[in-house]
C-alpha cells in the first residue's frame, strides 16, 4: 500500500518574498489625506509655540519701565486662552514633521516649502495662485505632489496624484480692476501709482489719468 506523501515541489521564490496583501492595509490615497492634515497641524503648532530665546535677538532699550499709577502696579488682567493650544502629542509630531519638511526643502526648494506653509496657515489659494501665475487647482496639485514625495520617501507608499499645470484663468487685461505700484526712479523719472478700472481707464487720485494721448491724436495722424 502506497503511503500518502506531501507535495515536495518548491514554491516560487518571488511568491515567498512577496507577502500577501492584507485587507486592513492602509490605502495610499487615504494616507496622503492623513499626511495632509498632520502637516497642517504641525505648522500651526509651530506658529503658536513660544520662543523663550527670542528676546536675545532684539535690541533692548536703555530706559527702564516706569509705573505711573496704582492700576499698573496692582492691576489684575485675566489670562486669555489662545484659540489653538497644542498638546504634547502635537509637539512630538511637529518635531517629526519638521524633519520631513527639511528634506522637502532640500529636494524641491524654498518655494515648495513656502507653498505648504501658506496653505497650512490659511493663506487663500487665489493669492498663492496669483503669486505663482497659475490656477488654484495647480496650487493644490503641487502641494499634493510635494506631500506625496514625502510619503514615498518616509512611508514607502505612492498615491500617484495626477500632474495638473494650468495657467491663470484671467489675463491681467481681462480683469475689471488692476492696480499698479509706483516704479523706482529710473533715468530721472518716477511713474506714480495708478489704478485701472474697466470702462473708465487709468485713474490717479480719483481722476482719469491724462497721459496726453488724446491731445496727440488731434495733431498726429498715424
Amino acid at each position: 500500500m502506497i503511503s500518502r506523501t506531501t507535495n515536495l515541489r518548491r514554491k516560487d521564490a518571488s511568491a515567498l518574498a512577496r507577502p500577501a496583501a492584507s485587507p486592513d492595509a492602509p490605502d495610499p490615497k487615504s494616507m496622503l489625506a492623513s499626511l495632509r492634515e498632520v502637516v497642517r497641524r504641525a505648522w500651526q503648532t509651530l506658529s503658536v509655540l513660544r520662543d523663550p530665546d527670542l528676546h536675545f535677538f532684539r535690541r533692548g532699550g536703555w530706559l527702564f519701565s516706569i509705573i505711573h499709577d496704582m492700576n499698573q502696579a496692582y492691576g489684575y488682567s485675566s489670562a486669555k486662552a489662545r484659540a489653538f493650544q497644542p498638546s504634547p502629542e502635537d509637539v512630538s509630531r511637529m518635531e517629526i514633521v519638521m524633519g520631513w519638511m527639511a528634506w522637502l526643502r532640500r529636494a524641491e526648494g524654498e518655494l515648495a516649502l513656502k507653498r505648504i506653509i501658506g496653505w497650512s496657515m490659511g493663506v487663500p489659494l487665489w493669492q498663492m495662485a496669483r503669486r505663482e501665475g497659475c490656477s488654484e487647482r495647480t496650487i493644490t496639485n503641487r502641494i499634493d505632489r510635494s506631500l506625496n514625495a514625502v510619503l514615498k520617501t518616509f512611508g514607502d507608499m505612492d498615491a500617484e496624484p495626477p500632474v495638473i499645470e494650468e495657467k491663470a484663468r484671467h489675463e491681467p487685461r481681462m480683469r475689471a480692476h488692476l492696480s499698479e505700484r509706483p516704479t523706482e526712479m529710473q533715468e530721472g523719472t518716477l511713474q506714480p501709482g495708478k489704478v485701472w478700472i474697466d470702462g473708465i481707464g487709468w485713474m490717479f487720485k480719483g481722476r482719469p489719468w491724462d497721459d496726453g494721448h488724446a491731445l496727440a491724436e488731434k495733431f498726429i495722424k498715424y
